[in-house]
């Protein structure tokens, strides 16, 4: 089981800009990263694009949403999922829709259970599973789909796709999409954390920060064991990991 996760634009690129200011870029790789860390906790192999703010070009290859297709062609996934914020030249425009290309037929089942899932837990505008244009779902070789999470040019849309929570409900809609797709049991709620760290614990604020950008990593059975003395290569891992999200620009 594995899944390319696509943050839209990124680096050079910002994408869409809310009247508040509010990048798409930001907001798109906000929700990749949960999404990652959902599906990593159920066993799905997970290949991002981009895990921090870059473009994904390189000099063999220039082409930005070629490079993206690549990643995923490369890695050979099972499916594959672009995420974005919509936006429209009317402030009023809302809700939420998936895009799939006619290439196959899994695309556009993959684009209905994603969509029907996302809608579940966002409570949006249902917009509906279309058929679309879209470079990056033309030139990946597995099933693919474009989701557009909310508009980020509608104020009120805007807020909530700067809110943390949304973004986990968007998270887990996709999440759910895909795990569907794989035969296996949708989560029923969030688990931002670990399963052995409650949110009254008094590091759980830490914890979830430093887990969202892959410093900290529980077990495989998803414990963190957040009470447990920890050893002198446990540290240097974390250090070394702390080190390359300084230097990878997530910090």
């Amino acid at each position: 089981m594995k899944v390319c996760i696509d943050p839209g634009h990124g680096g050079s690129q910002p994408g869409a800009v809310g009247k508040g200011g509010t990048l798409e870029k930001d907001i798109t790789l906000a929700v990749a990263l949960k999404v990652r860390k959902l599906l990593e906790s159920q066993g799905v192999v997970v290949v991002m694009t981009r895990d921090t703010d870059k473009d994904v070009r390189t000099k063999t290859q220039p082409n930005e949403l070629q490079a993206r297709c690549d990643v995923a062609n490369n890695a050979k996934v099972d499916y594959f999922v672009s995420i974005h914020c919509n936006a429209a030249e009317d402030s009023r425009a809302h809700g939420t829709e998936t895009w799939y290309s006619k290439k196959d037929i899994k695309s556009q089942v993959l684009a209905n259970t994603i969509q029907k899932e996302l809608i579940k837990q966002v409570k949006l505008t249902d917009r509906g599973a279309k058929v679309g244009n879209y470079y990056v779902t033309n030139s990946t070789k597995m099933p693919a789909v474009l989701v557009e999470l909310a508009f980020i040019s509608n104020p009120e849309e805007e807020k909530l796709l700067k809110d943390d929570a949304f973004q986990w409900r968007c998270a887990l809609g996709i999440t759910n999409g895909v795990l569907i797709m794989f035969g296996k049991q949708p989560l029923k709620e969030v688990n931002s954390v670990f399963k052995d760290v409650p949110k009254d614990h008094w590091a759980y604020k830490d914890i979830e920060k430093l887990s969202s950008l892959g410093i900290v990593k529980g077990d495989a059975n998803g414990n963190f064991n957040p009470d447990r003395p920890t050893t002198r290569a446990e540290v240097v891992a974390m250090l070394a990991r702390l080190y390359d999200a300084i230097k990878g620009g997530k910090i």
